[in-house]
């Protein structure tokens, strides 16, 4: 799956990605207590990714990132629970030391071996 940039809406108010078919949303939207990471059909609410990066805008860009290249492997048609199961704590307040570590790491590996 691969996304293309599009312009914010209510659900994704900092930033907008549509995927290549139109199926998904994915993007970033500022709250109360930071910035959120979220996913979803478009047009309906974000319910497949949810999760809050905090104000440390150092994660933002990389974890955006790795998040899509998690999601390429991935055919537009999947269904939320394929991708529930690449984020299996997406639907949590995921642990910075725990969560992002990983999903970070998972990105470099890809890099490497490229």
């Amino acid at each position: 799956m691969t996304f293309q940039r599009t312009d914010p809406n209510r659900d994704y108010r900092a930033l907008r990605f549509l995927s290549a078919g139109g199926r998904w949303e994915l993007g970033l939207s500022p709250y109360q207590y930071g910035v959120r990471i979220r996913m979803g059909l478009t047009g309906r609410p974000p319910s497949v990714i949810d999760f809050c990066l905090g104000y440390d805008t150092t994660l933002y860009s990389p974890v955006l990132i790795a998040v899509m290249q998690r999601l390429e492997g991935l055919p537009e048609s999947a269904t939320a629970e394929k991708i529930d199961a690449l984020f299996p704590w997406a639907g949590t307040r995921p642990d910075p030391a725990v969560h992002m570590k990983e999903l970070l790491n998972f990105c470099a590996t890809q890099k490497e071996s490229s």
